[in-house]
C-alpha cells in the first residue's frame, strides 16, 4: 500500500515549480526588452514575413528624440503605385494601407532590403554629439532612410530642429557602415575638435663661428709697417748731370752728322745775374 506524500512535501514542491516559472517568464521579459521597437529597425522587425526585404523607404517626423511612429514603406508590384506602407507604433503595426504622404510611386530599384546595418537610435547619438561641438540644441529630428541613388546603398538624412521647429543642421551618413557624408550646419566636427594654434617658441639664433672676446683678453696687436723715408739719389762725377740713356746718345751722333752739332754736350743756359747799380 503505496503511501501519500506529506503536505509539507507538496508545498515545497508548488514552490519550486513557481519559482522556476518566474524565473522563466522574467528571462523572457528580459529578452524581449533588449529587443527595442522604437528604432527604425526594430519596427522593420514587426512588418509581415518576408515584407523586410522590400524595404524601400522609412520616415518618422519629429523625433525628440525618438519618433512616437515609424512610416516603412515597402515596394508591392501588385499595386499600381507600387507602394504598400505600414506604420509602426507602440510596438505595433497601427496602419496599413497602399498610398503615403511620403512617395507617390516606387519601383523594384529603390528597395535596398536587409543591408541596413546603422539604426537609428545611433543616428541620434551622432546628431547630440555635433550638436555638443557646435553648442547647439537640437529639439527635434526628422528621419530619412532610402537609397542615395540607383544601385546605391541606402543612407540616413536627418533633419535637425530647434526649440521653435526652426531647421539648424542637416546630418547624412551611410546606413551601412555610418560614414558622415556631410554635416551641413554643424561646422565642427566632433571627430576633430578645432585646432588650436600653438604658441610659437621663440627663434633660436645660431651662435657665431667668431670667437669670443673675453673682458680680460687684449685684442692681438695688429702688424705694424714700417715706412721708410726717400733718400735722396746720389749723382756721378760727372758735375751732377744725369748721363744720357742709349736712344739719346744715339739721337745726338745722328744730329753731330747732319748738322754738326750735338744737342746732349750743349752748355746748359745761364740765367744772367742782374747787376746791382748803386744809387747815385
Amino acid at each position: 500500500m503505496e503511501r501519500e506524500p506529506f503536505p509539507a512535501t507538496l508545498t515545497l514542491m508548488s514552490r519550486i515549480s513557481t519559482l522556476a516559472l518566474g524565473v522563466f517568464l522574467g528571462a523572457a521579459s528580459v529578452a524581449l526588452a533588449e529587443t527595442p521597437t522604437n528604432t527604425a529597425l526594430g519596427a522593420i522587425k514587426l512588418l509581415p514575413k518576408g515584407t523586410s526585404s522590400k524595404v524601400a523607404l522609412v520616415e518618422a517626423r519629429e523625433g525628440r528624440p525618438t519618433p512616437d511612429r515609424w512610416h516603412i514603406l515597402v515596394h508591392d508590384p501588385k499595386e499600381e503605385s507600387g507602394i504598400h506602407e505600414y506604420v509602426v507604433a507602440g510596438g505595433e503595426i497601427v496602419a496599413s494601407r497602399s498610398l503615403s504622404q511620403f512617395a507617390e510611386s516606387l519601383s523594384a530599384d529603390d528597395i535596398f532590403g536587409d543591408v541596413v546595418k546603422v539604426d537609428s537610435d545611433k543616428v541620434t547619438k551622432l546628431v547630440q554629439q555635433y550638436a555638443e561641438a557646435n553648442s547647439l540644441s537640437v529639439v527635434a529630428m526628422n528621419f530619412e532612410l532610402k537609397k542615395g541613388g540607383t544601385g546605391a546603398a541606402p543612407i540616413w538624412n536627418v533633419t535637425c530642429m530647434d526649440g521653435d521647429g526652426n531647421e539648424i543642421g542637416h546630418l547624412v551618413l551611410t546606413a551601412t557602415k555610418g560614414t558622415i557624408l556631410s554635416h551641413e550646419g554643424f561646422a565642427l566636427d566632433p571627430a576633430s575638435p578645432e585646432k588650436v594654434d600653438k604658441p610659437k617658441e621663440p627663434a633660436v639664433i645660431a651662435e657665431s663661428t667668431a670667437p669670443k672676446i673675453e673682458p680680460d683678453k687684449k685684442l692681438p696687436e695688429a702688424h705694424k709697417v714700417e715706412v721708410k723715408r726717400a733718400e735722396p739719389i746720389v749723382r756721378g762725377d760727372d758735375g751732377g748731370q744725369d748721363k744720357p740713356g742709349l736712344f739719346k746718345r744715339a739721337g745726338n751722333s745722328l744730329q753731330h752728322l747732319f748738322t754738326g752739332h750735338d744737342s746732349g754736350n750743349r752748355p746748359a743756359p745761364t740765367t744772367p745775374i742782374p747787376q746791382v747799380v748803386p744809387p747815385q
